[in-house]
């Protein structure tokens, strides 16, 4: 994807952590930015920064797992910037690390309604006019736990993380038939600074609300090699720009996931070529 001074994109989660981070970076780079943030005064603190820096920029305060609301948010956004280039699905929460016999069905359906449903919200209202003009990309933030999951206890977000993966392989397939030139891309970061363990503040009140939880715990590790949202939106860039489809910022993750996803062929091979009647 070849973003150049002028070109607009859309970022959902835009007022906080990666969301943020890549904002910022967009406006430096003389871009056009739609951000839509579910928190409203975060989001107004940082488009009056990126205003006084001299961006151009756009914001509404959108749930992302309210499908109307985000096409409504959609439909502004293309009245003042007509279609734009990039569309990031980046909202995303966590739960309370608990194991999966005591994940209540409301947070499945919170969790679910943001990071998996808040994808395909985001994405399908910019389509159209994408589709039309023939080119354009779109993004999602997946996450590490989407390829091989490092620890217990997030079953609604690893899940979540992985529909994103086949999410955006079947649209490629989609797109291969009638706009070919649209590109999709997944990022897979691993531990970033940003506040998404604190994501129970954001939990709207018909699934449970803000339940007490303070943090999603997790091994010190992850406190320790996180890497700031800036070193995200700079590898992503980078990433577009020569045209992968997948991202996954946090080099010391490579190889291990990797080798997850090698274990996994290693066994479906092993699997079929096993005697059925023994």
């Amino acid at each position: 994807m070849d973003l150049v001074e002028g070109s607009s994109v859309v970022i959902t989660g835009a007022a906080s952590g990666i969301g943020e981070g890549l904002a910022r970076e967009c406006v430096n780079r003389g871009l056009r930015v739609a951000l839509a943030d579910v928190e409203k005064a975060p989001l107004d603190a940082l488009v009056d920064q990126l205003l006084a820096a001299g961006g151009t920029v756009t914001a509404g305060v959108v749930d992302v797992s309210d499908g109307a609301a985000v096409s409504a948010f959609a439909a502004s956004v293309e009245a003042e910037f007509g279609c734009v280039d990039m569309v990031v699905a980046n909202a995303g929460v966590i739960g309370p690390r608990r194991p999966l016999w005591e994940q209540s069905a409301q947070d499945w359906e919170w969790i679910i309604g943001v990071n998996l449903l808040g994808v395909s919200n985001t994405w399908a209202p910019f389509l159209p006019t994408m589709v039309k003009r023939g080119t354009g990309h779109l993004v999602a933030t997946s996450s590490i736990a989407g390829l091989a999951p490092a620890m217990s206890g997030n079953a609604p977000y690893a899940t979540t993380k992985h529909g994103i993966v086949g999410m955006a392989e079947v649209l490629r397939m989609d797109l291969a038939e009638v706009a070919p030139d649209i590109g999709v891309t997944v990022l897979f970061p691993g531990p970033v600074r940003t506040r998404i363990r604190e994501a129970v503040r954001n939990r709207p009140d018909s699934l449970g609300g803000p339940d007490g939880v303070a943090a999603f715990s997790s091994d010190p590790q992850f406190d320790v090699e996180s890497i700031e949202p800036r070193d995200v939106a700079l590898h992503l860039l980078a990433a577009l720009a020569r045209g992968d489809r997948y991202v996954m910022p946090n080099s010391e993750y490579v190889e291990s996931t990797a080798t997850h996803l090698v274990e996994v062929a290693e066994g479906l091979r092993t699997s079929n070529t096993a005697d059925p009647t023994r």
